[in-house]
């Protein structure tokens, strides 16, 4: 039927305005309803999710159709935020208006985890040929954790997966850019494991003709206790893995440390997770205001779910120097809120999102800057209302590859001039 609506109309010889303007309200119509139709993760507010299609919505309750065909009738206040988010845009319903004073949720901390998901898997992971290292594999829904000498991986499954479960429960549509790829975490319990596998990203670097990210790697790992890497594609065809994965120097006691609430990955999966949600490894890497949103992210994160940051971060500024540069925020990660209040009190830090959006790599950063990266992350995800905004921005992000400007960023949050939306964000610090 909907083909032959579309022949019917171009059968017509003349293409009069009205004739254009049904066409395309047609296709918005059609792609209502596909977006609709599809099958999706859904999460409701204990952390259990299914994948079903949505049927319709019928005031207080949500029809799906499960996977084995059968139809389910939900509460539709079970469901998760982002699923909400979603029912409003493609389902037909009703919009939800948030209470201002409604408290915000950690679901990162309050989902029901099931250990029986995590999966110690019997064959050993490999890197290719000429690189001599082998790793156990705790296989969890959306990561490989990949551990040497006497890790537990299945602690920092955990932590991946609650990550996991937080974005997609903020943000529509994130399981389905998640897909059904998963992402590799390697917890390197040897100081020679770890810098094995940094020799084999400087090679995969310097072989694709990225030379000077090679050199930088080559200065940088060595130092660090942590860092994203790149995979080649036959090791992400053989283990269904995404390109993009996280390494981590699992000896560091004091970086790495015991347990599943871990500062220094929370701060670094957390911003995987969200780049994903902003489109991937691509999706405005390298445009202003990324690295600012990204990072500040990872440090919110760190601090919300483990009460501390031990968090820095480390650049190699190769144009200028050999010098190996490290940067990150004041010492204690408790009192940063505190901290930043007092600056911007008494003047002696003005919060600029423009200034936030020039800073691109670690060398720009200072201890005020670094706190108020963090301090802006927490304000766009203060309350259900500015959470949903910052959804939009972070699907805004997606679609057009880079992070909005200041003014637009202001219109996305509700404000009417950059200005509107700093004095905002200063009243809340």
């Amino acid at each position: 039927i909907i083909f032959i609506i579309i022949i019917r109309v171009f059968e017509m010889k003349v293409f009069t305005k009205n004739k254009i303007i049904f066409l395309c309200l047609f296709w918005f119509s059609l792609s209502g309803i596909m977006s609709a139709a599809e099958m999706r993760t859904w999460t409701n507010l204990k952390g259990q999710k299914i994948k079903a299609q949505l049927l319709d919505v019928d005031g207080d309750y949500v029809r799906l159709r499960l996977e084995n065909g059968r139809d389910s009738r939900i509460l539709r206040k079970t469901l998760s935020v982002g699923d909400q988010k979603y029912l409003e845009e493609y389902g037909g319903a009703e919009k939800v208006g948030f209470d201002p004073k409604a408290k915000i949720t950690v679901p990162e901390k309050e989902m029901k985890f099931d250990s029986k998901t995590l999966k110690k898997r019997d064959d050993k992971f490999e890197l290719p040929d000429g690189y001599s290292l082998q790793f156990d594999i705790i296989e969890s829904e959306h990561f490989l954790v990949m551990s040497s000498g006497n890790v537990r991986g299945k602690d920092t499954a955990e932590l991946a997966e609650r990550l996991w479960y937080g974005m997609n429960f903020q943000h529509p549509g994130f399981a389905e850019k998640w897909g059904d790829e998963k992402k590799a975490i390697f917890l390197c319990g040897e100081t020679t494991d770890y810098e094995i596998l940094g020799k084999y990203y400087v090679d995969l670097l310097a072989n694709s003709g990225r030379a000077q990210d090679a050199s930088n790697t080559a200065k940088t790992w060595p130092l660090s206790s942590g860092a994203g890497m790149s995979l080649d594609s036959d090791t992400c065809d053989k283990y269904n893995l995404m390109r993009g994965a996280r390494a981590f120097r699992a000896d560091d006691k004091r970086r790495f440390k015991r347990g599943v609430w871990n500062p220094f990955p929370a701060h670094c999966i957390a911003q995987d997770v969200l780049n994903v949600q902003m489109g991937g490894a691509g999706g405005g890497a390298g445009s202003d205001g990324y690295f600012a949103i990204s990072t500040g992210h990872g440090y919110y994160k760190e601090i919300q779910l483990t009460d501390e940051t031990v968090t820095s971060l480390l650049d190699a500024n190769t144009y200028e120097s050999d010098e190996v540069v490290k940067s990150g925020g004041f010492d204690d990660g408790k009192k940063w809120a505190r901290t930043l209040r007092d600056l911007v009190k008494k003047e002696k830090v003005t919060p600029s999102i423009a200034e936030l959006y020039r800073i691109n790599r670690p060398t720009q950063l200072t201890p005020e800057l670094t706190v108020l990266m963090y301090g802006f992350a927490r304000y766009m995800q203060s309350t259900p209302e500015r959470i949903s905004k910052f959804s939009k921005v972070m699907e805004r992000v997606d679609t057009g590859r880079s992070i909005p400007v200041p003014a637009e960023l202001a219109k996305l949050f509700g404000f009417e001039t950059q200005k509107e939306l700093e004095d905002d964000w200063i009243s809340y610090l």
